[in-house]
């Protein structure tokens, strides 16, 4: 790297294009000097004085080409891989564009590009509800509405899903009053004690039994106020993330409450991949050594360790073959209560749906068909 690193820095030190620009910009001064009284001596000297900012601005040119040219060289030096060869197509039969199209018109929604996702959907002829679309129209409209530090909606919003958002433990609701009480309590104008004092009586009570201990904190804020920044709550009240913290918390309850994971799929995709991308370059390069194949379907050669951020759903391996379920290989439950896949199912009762096998891993005996799909 350090090449690279040697050949970036001098693109940095000769790639600048600030000189130049006031180059120009003191020949176009003296050609407005001379606009006006041009006369056959001037524009020999005008003639001469362009000639030479031509010169100079072509060794300019030289200069910051040269230094790209060299970056580039130097990149390539580096990089040589081929990165195809960490892909096999045959190990994931294509699933069809629709899907693709699809993904790539809910990122757009999801992104807030409206006008860009309805003319996708309307010339691949995609299947998306106008009322997700709807949702997400509403989220952006109370997000821009936090940028305005106006809370109002938000906090509306979460009234109304108040009790879908407890099933899930969602803290978001106090925590939009208590950055409401803290944005009243910090009004530069003298009246902000007052303001946060009445919004706390009309907000909080109903929030009592569960943060008790937080609104106390709040509270305490009073014995402070003329020396909040050397005080205990400092961090809460005077905190510069506060309104960031609280919208990228709303738009995680928000895509929650629709089943949806708070960034886009295709993002995740995208981003799974470059981390997984060097370990398959790598692992292609020894089976080019070795001269073997990817011969696995729908599976990657090796585990790909993924943040726990990228992990959405439970994940079954059954004990009898070892292999990870699927939608085609889904964990059945025997009447027994024991798990295993349905080829193991299928493997112990020898393909029989009426045979009746023991379980594998207790004395009760049962058939295929007694067996149900589990759902983690």
């Amino acid at each position: 790297m350090d090449a690279i690193t040697k050949e970036f820095n001098r693109l940095e030190k000769n790639g600048s294009f600030d000189k130049y620009i006031d180059d120009v910009d003191e020949l176009i001064e003296l050609l407005q000097k001379t606009r006006n009284t041009i006369d056959a001596e001037q524009l020999a000297i005008l003639k001469s004085g362009c000639t030479s900012w031509t010169n100079k601005m072509a060794e300019s040119q030289k200069d910051i080409y040269g230094a790209l040219s060299k970056y580039a060289k130097a990149l390539d030096k580096k990089f040589k891989t081929d990165i195809e060869a960490a892909y096999n197509p045959n190990a994931f039969p294509p699933s069809g564009d629709k899907l693709l199209d699809r993904a790539v018109a809910m990122h757009l929604i999801r992104d807030g590009q409206f006008q860009v996702a309805d003319k996708l959907i309307q010339e691949a002829n995609l299947d998306i509800p106008e009322a997700l679309e709807q949702e997400f129209m509403d989220m952006y409209r109370i997000l821009e509405s936090l940028k305005q530090k106006d809370l109002g909606p938000a906090i509306e919003w979460a009234a109304s899903k108040r009790d879908r958002l407890a099933q899930s433990g969602s803290n978001l609701e106090f925590n939009l009053h208590s950055l409401q009480f803290v944005h009243l309590f910090t009004y530069p104008d003298g009246t902000g004690t007052r303001l946060a004092l009445e919004y706390a009586r009309e907000n909080f009570a109903v929030f009592g039994d569960r943060y008790l201990a937080d609104i106390s904190k709040l509270m305490c804020a009073f014995l402070f106020q003329s020396n909040l920044q050397s005080s205990p709550y400092a961090s809460t009240f005077l905190s510069p993330s506060a309104w960031d913290d609280v919208a990228h918390s709303f738009t995680k309850e928000f895509c929650s409450l629709l089943g949806l994971s708070p960034d886009s799929p295709l993002y995740l995709a995208a981003l799974a991949g470059a981390i997984a991308l060097p370990t398959l370059l790598k692992v292609g390069s020894i089976m080019r050594e070795k001269q073997t194949e990817w011969s696995s379907e729908n599976e990657l050669p090796v585990e790909i360790p993924l943040p726990p951020s990228f992990q959405f759903h439970a994940i079954f391996v059954c004990p009898v073959s070892k292999e990870q379920t699927t939608d085609e290989n889904p964990p059945m439950m025997m009447p027994c209560g024991h798990i295993v896949a349905k080829d193991s199912l299928a493997r112990m009762s020898k393909g029989n749906p009426n045979q009746r096998f023991k379980c594998p891993y207790c004395p009760n005996e049962s058939i295929p068909n007694q067996a149900i799909r589990v759902y983690f």
